[in-house]
C-alpha cells in the first residue's frame, strides 16, 4: 500500500545554521525526525536561486529541460524588458500532475513558481509572488472555505525595505509562520496521499541577517548574543513548532521529508556584474542609464524607493537600460552571475559576429576570473561555467552563455560600483541544502540532487517515470521497488486554470522580486 507523505520545505535552510540550532535544543521536532530517520545534503540546481531550484524539485528535471533559469524570462528582442517567471513558464509536468493523473490526491501550498495555480486532484495554495486580488487557490469552492477558516497571507518579508528596522522584519517572519501554519493545517484536512507545504521565512531572514546565524561569518562573534540573533533563533523555533503540528495533522504513520531548495553561506563583499563588465571593457554605459543609476543610489532617492510610495511607483516605472547596446559585447542576463554575449542574429542590438562568439566568450570568462578587487586583494569571481558545462536538455538555449560563480564571502549584487562591502545583505545561497526523512532506511542519506525528489515521491506511490533527470533516493524508498511505469507524456505540462497574467499583475510580481533583492 502506498505511504502517505508530507514534505515540509524550509526555503534556504542550511546545515551550518540548523546544526547550531539543534545544538542549542531549539528544534525538538526536527531532532525527533533525525533520531528516527536519516539526514543528507540536498544539492541544488545550477543556478541555485529559488525559482530554478523549486521548479527542479517539482519536475525532476534540470533547468535545461524544465526551462526556468531565473526569476525573469530573458527576451533577446528587448533586453531592457524582463518578464517575471510564473507557473506557465514551466515546460514540463510536475510530480503533482503525474500523481493526479494516476488518481492520487495531493496537496500543495506556497511552493515558489506555483502562481498562477492550476487544477489538480486535490488542493493548491499558489505561491510565492502573488499579486493582491488575484485568484491563488484551487479549486475555487475550497478557496472560499480557506478564506473563511484560515486566510492565507500573501508575500511579505520584502527585506530590502527593512534595513533600518531589522527587528520588525524578524517579527513579521514569526507572524507569517503562524498565519501560514493555520492555512496549511486547513489544507491537510481530508483524504490525501502526498502533500507539500513550504515556509519561505528562513530564506527571507537569512539574506539580510545571515551574519547573526552563520557561525562562519566574520561578524558572527559580535552579533550572536544580540537581541536580533535571539529573535532569529525564535523564528526558526516557530518553524520547528509548525513542523510538529503539520506532522500531527499528517498522522503518525506518514513519511515526513524536510528539505531546502539550497543552503546559505556568509557574505561580506558585493561585486556589481554590470559595472565589472564595463570596467573590463566588454560593456559601455549609456548616458540615460548612468543618470538613472546615480539617482537610484543617491541616499534620498533610496529612502523614497523603500517607502510605500516608492513601492507603488516601481510597479509602473520601467528604468532605462544602463548600457549602450551598440558598444556592448557582454551583459548581465539576469541573476546569479548570468552573462550573455551580445550576439548578432540573436540579440536585437547584437554587436558580436557569430564567428567571434567563442573567442569573445572565452575572453569574458578569463577577464572575470583574473579581476582582483583593489581594496581586498581578492578575486570576487572564483569560477565561470559555460553553457555546455551545465546539465543538458532541449531548453539549454535559454541558458546564459556563461555563469560567474562568486568566491567565498563574495556575492553578486545590484550596486552602482564594481565592488563594495556588504552588511545588508550578509548571507546568500550556496549549493548545499538540507534533507531529513523520518522512517529512512539509513541514517546517512548521502548527497542526492534536488531533481531526485520528484521521482522519490512518485516511487512512494508506486510510480516511476524513466525519462526524468532524477532517480528515487534509495535511502528513503528502499531498494526493492515494484513500480508502475508512467509514460513521459502521461501528464500535461503546467497549464494555469486562472488565466494569463496581465501587465499590472506582472509589474506587481516584479516589484515584490525587487524588494527581495532578486532583480534590479
Amino acid at each position: 500500500m502506498a505511504q502517505r507523505v508530507l514534505v515540509v520545505g524550509w526555503d534556504g535552510a542550511d546545515w551550518e545554521i540548523v546544526d547550531d540550532l539543534l545544538g542549542r535544543g531549539l528544534l525538538p521536532n526536527l531532532q525527533a525526525m533525525l533520531e528516527e530517520g536519516g539526514r543528507g545534503t540536498l544539492r541544488s540546481s545550477i543556478p541555485s536561486q529559488s525559482w530554478s531550484a523549486w521548479t527542479s524539485f517539482l519536475t525532476g528535471y534540470h533547468p535545461a529541460t524544465h526551462g526556468v533559469w531565473d526569476f525573469v524570462e530573458r527576451d533577446p528582442t528587448d533586453p531592457d524588458r524582463r518578464l517575471p517567471v510564473s507557473s506557465t513558464s514551466i515546460r514540463q509536468p510536475t510530480f503533482l500532475d503525474r500523481l493526479s493523473v494516476a488518481g492520487i490526491e495531493v496537496r500543495a501550498a506556497n511552493i515558489p513558481v506555483t502562481f498562477p495555480p492550476w487544477d489538480l486532484n486535490g488542493r493548491m495554495i499558489g505561491g510565492v509572488a502573488v499579486p493582491k486580488g488575484s485568484r491563488f487557490v484551487t479549486p475555487r469552492e475550497w478557496a472560499a472555505e480557506l478564506e473563511r477558516v484560515a486566510p492565507f497571507p500573501l508575500n511579505g518579508m520584502e527585506w530590502m525595505r527593512y534595513e533600518d528596522r531589522p527587528e520588525a522584519l524578524v517579527g513579521e517572519g514569526r507572524s507569517l509562520v503562524e498565519e501560514r501554519l493555520a492555512s496549511f493545517e486547513a489544507l491537510l484536512e481530508g483524504s490525501w496521499q502526498v502533500a507539500v507545504c513550504v515556509f519561505v521565512e528562513p530564506d527571507r531572514l537569512q539574506h539580510p541577517l545571515g551574519a547573526y546565524l552563520l557561525p562562519s561569518h566574520p561578524r558572527y562573534g559580535a552579533l550572536a548574543d544580540s537581541a536580533i540573533a535571539d529573535g532569529l533563533r525564535g523564528a526558526y523555533a516557530s518553524v520547528d513548532t509548525a513542523l510538529g503540528q503539520l506532522r500531527r495533522a499528517a498522522g503518525p504513520d506518514a513519511l515526513t521529508i524536510v528539505l531546502s531548495d539550497h543552503g546559505f553561506r556568509p557574505i561580506a563583499h558585493l561585486v556589481g556584474l554590470n559595472r565589472l563588465l564595463q570596467t573590463l571593457g566588454f560593456a559601455s554605459a549609456g548616458s540615460h542609464g548612468e543618470m538613472a543609476r546615480s539617482l537610484r543610489t543617491w541616499a534620498p532617492v533610496r529612502k523614497v524607493a523603500r517607502s510605500r510610495l516608492g513601492h507603488r511607483l516601481k510597479r509602473n516605472i520601467r528604468a532605462p537600460s544602463t548600457l549602450d547596446w551598440g558598444k556592448t559585447a557582454a551583459y548581465p542576463a539576469g541573476t546569479g552571475g548570468a552573462v550573455s554575449i551580445n550576439l548578432k542574429g540573436r540579440e536585437i542590438h547584437g554587436t558580436v559576429e557569430p564567428a567571434d562568439y567563442e573567442r569573445v566568450r572565452a575572453e569574458v570568462a578569463q577577464a572575470l576570473l583574473d579581476y582582483r578587487d583593489p581594496s581586498t586583494g581578492t578575486h570576487p569571481i572564483a569560477k565561470v561555467l559555460l553553457r555546455e558545462d551545465l546539465p543538458g536538455g532541449d531548453r539549454l538555449d535559454l541558458a546564459p552563455d556563461l555563469m560567474a560563480r562568486p568566491s567565498p564571502l563574495w556575492t553578486l549584487g545590484n550596486i552602482g560600483q564594481v565592488t563594495s562591502d556588504a552588511t545588508w545583505p550578509s548571507g546568500d545561497h550556496r549549493q548545499e541544502g538540507i534533507l531529513i526523512a523520518s522512517h529512512a532506511m539509513t541514517p546517512d542519506l548521502g548527497a542526492p540532487s534536488i531533481v531526485d525528489i520528484a521521482p522519490t515521491l512518485l516511487a512512494t506511490q508506486g510510480l516511476t517515470v524513466p525519462a526524468l533527470d532524477g532517480t528515487p533516493i534509495r535511502g528513503i524508498v528502499g531498494e526493492d521497488l515494484s513500480l508502475d511505469e508512467q509514460g513521459d507524456d502521461a501528464a500535461p505540462a503546467v497549464r494555469s486554470t486562472v488565466g494569463d497574467l496581465d501587465d499590472e499583475e506582472q509589474d506587481e510580481i516584479a516589484s515584490h522580486l525587487r524588494d527581495l533583492g532578486y532583480i534590479e
